[in-house]
């Protein structure tokens, strides 16, 4: 799942440049990122070329002080230094000629769903806050192999920490009540330094089994090799693409790096189409077909400018995140 922006605008995409030249978002082609040193009145040289992402973000709604958009999976919020003009945000800026759009929060370049977008510099930190404060209800749903010892309905508050580690791309986590230590090696090193442990708090539930087609997610599923195990035509004799899933409802409390991902993986559930948890396959920004189960379903909140509450909900099906949603 994705963190509040803070303040951190420069990070977040209010102080990004675009690449010389423009796009309509609409694919076609690579785009390039800029050198260092751009900014807004003078674009930098594109320098070298950024992989394609064929999936544009979908316009929930347009208010005066933020946008509300559905991000389709592999497009990145913000720039990344990876990316740069293969984000939501870039190619939001291009679509509606306005260059102080900035994410006010942020989903994981694999996450589908719910983003909110500010439209006004003047009243982005409202915004922020409010993300900050936590005075925003966050739903998700995902897809995991059927559980064993969860039935449908049932709900669990679950609480772990996580702690980001230098050079490693997923988050380590531990279970405090059960004392069992990350469930990521800590090395043997007695010099290492204490991790920043940050609680991060769920509220999961089981929905229940659904039927769909993960033909994509199949290879590397039952300890094989990604591109090997079982397949549609792998031979075992009880394979086929669409099988029956698990699916979940995720209710965040906190808004940590990879909460839900590494909450779900912890509980021996890893969310279908992961890259990351519980085993790293590589990063390879070009590849879309491998896809995350896992989309932002639902924002609530009272809108900091005028008070009113804001239920924003997703049609995007979790079972086909791909698929462009109606609105």
């Amino acid at each position: 799942m994705g963190r509040a922006a803070g303040n951190r605008d420069d990070w977040w995409g209010a102080d990004k440049t675009s690449a010389a030249g423009t796009s309509n978002g609409a694919g076609g082609g690579s785009r390039g990122a800029v050198v260092s040193g751009a900014t807004p009145n003078h674009p930098a040289a594109v320098t070298r070329p950024e992989p394609d992402i064929p999936f544009d973000p979908v316009v929930v709604a347009e208010e005066e002080a933020v946008l509300v958009v559905d991000k389709p999976p592999f497009l990145p919020s913000t720039p990344n230094g990876r990316l740069v003009r293969t984000t939501v945000l870039q190619r939001l800026r291009d679509r509606f000629g306005e260059p102080d759009l900035t994410c006010v929060h942020r989903l994981d370049r694999l996450t589908s769903g719910l983003l909110l977008v500010s439209r006004d510099p003047a009243t982005r930190g409202a915004y922020q806050r409010m993300f900050q404060d936590g005075r925003v209800a966050k739903t998700y749903e995902c897809l995991t192999v059927v559980p064993d010892d969860w039935t449908p309905g049932e709900s669990r508050d679950v609480v772990v920490e996580l702690a980001n580690v230098d050079g490693e791309r997923g988050v380590r986590v531990r279970d405090v009540s059960l004392d069992d230590g990350p469930s990521r090696p800590v090395g043997t090193d007695a010099d290492e330094p204490a991790l920043p442990w940050r609680t991060a708090a769920t509220r999961v539930t089981y929905v229940g089994p659904v039927a769909t087609d993960i033909g994509d997610v199949l290879p590397g599923m039952f300890g094989g090799a990604a591109g090997g195990a079982h397949a549609a035509s792998c031979g075992c004799g009880t394979c086929g693409t669409r099988m029956t899933v698990g699916k979940w409802r995720l209710e965040p409390a906190t808004g940590r790096t990879h909460q839900l991902r590494a909450t779900m993986s912890h509980l021996g559930y890893p969310i279908l189409g992961d890259d990351t948890y519980p085993d790293d396959l590589g990063l390879d920004l070009a590849d879309v077909t491998r896809v995350l189960r896992l989309v932002a379903t639902e924002l609530r909140y009272d809108d900091p400018l005028d008070g009113m509450p804001r239920t924003w909900r997703s049609s995007r099906d979790v079972t086909d995140p791909l698929a462009d949603p109606s609105y």
